[in-house]
């Protein structure tokens, strides 16, 4: 009875310390982790749009829902006087195979898609992982022979797709040449998840804030600015109007299967 009784209190004093220190280390990193995801975020919006260093980032709470959750948008200004809109970004959440696929979203005021970064998955490597996955044209030969070609810069192929497509564009596609977002192969269910996140953040967006054209100087006037009433242009700062291209080509081969 006695070595029971000790068993049972040194599984307890166990218990205690690893319960212990696992709450230490949490309490230790929890402050860190959440500040290097708020950068990542915030970095992450301006790489969605065409920006280039001091704009301002204003956020804007809504009662609306999308997905049972609250929509937020940031609006993109050129300055602090807020003549000028460069664009605005969301952030997309879509229910994967395994797990919530959280997307920035990018948006020009015309109502196209700018860019759009995954900043949270937790989907099946190999598969819907894909969704970040940076695919490379260098050969294992090249690069031994040193013939390999420099990817520092690359981004991943399945999010380049999405660039100036508008809400009626973002459809998933499994057959190379279709216009449409081209699924990852065996990953139907993560590729539709991101689509069918950005399609409704987008639609709620363009619900909200008022789509426009750029003014013949290729500026993005807000309504109601300085600028819409007629300002020399002196008196506000310039927005890049978004250049006009075509998608890059789909780099990966379409299926059927899901994860």
């Amino acid at each position: 009875m006695g070595s029971y009784v000790r068993l049972v209190v040194t599984l307890t004093a166990i218990a205690a310390a690893a319960s212990f220190g696992l709450s230490a280390v949490y309490n230790a990193t929890h402050a860190k982790t959440e500040e290097y995801k708020r950068l990542e975020t915030e970095n992450a919006r301006m790489e969605v749009l065409p920006t280039e260093g001091g704009e301002l980032f204003e956020e804007t709470v809504t009662d609306s829902l999308v997905d049972g959750r609250q929509f937020t948008y940031y609006t993109a200004y050129t300055n602090d006087a807020r003549d000028a809109v460069c664009g605005y970004t969301f952030t997309a959440y879509g229910k994967g195979y395994s797990s919530t696929i959280e997307t920035i979203v990018g948006v020009v005021p015309d109502g196209s898609i700018s860019g759009v970064k995954i900043v949270g998955q937790k989907e099946t490597p190999g598969l819907g992982a894909k969704v970040q996955e940076v695919a490379s044209k260098n050969t294992l030969w090249a690069v031994i022979a040193g013939r390999g070609v420099d990817e520092s810069g690359a981004t991943p192929w399945f999010q380049d797709q999405y660039k100036f497509l508008r809400s009626a564009d973002l459809h998933v596609v499994k057959t190379p040449g279709e216009d449409g977002i081209l699924a990852i192969t065996g990953a139907t269910i993560s590729s539709d998840a991101v689509t069918e996140s950005v399609r409704d953040g987008l639609d709620m967006l363009t619900s909200i804030v008022e789509i426009g054209e750029p003014s013949e100087d290729g500026r993005w006037v807000p309504p109601g600015s300085a600028l819409e009433a007629g300002a020399p242009s002196g008196e506000a700062s310039n927005a890049s109007a978004p250049e006009s291209a075509t998608p890059e080509s789909k780099e990966a081969e379409a299926g059927g299967g899901d994860e």
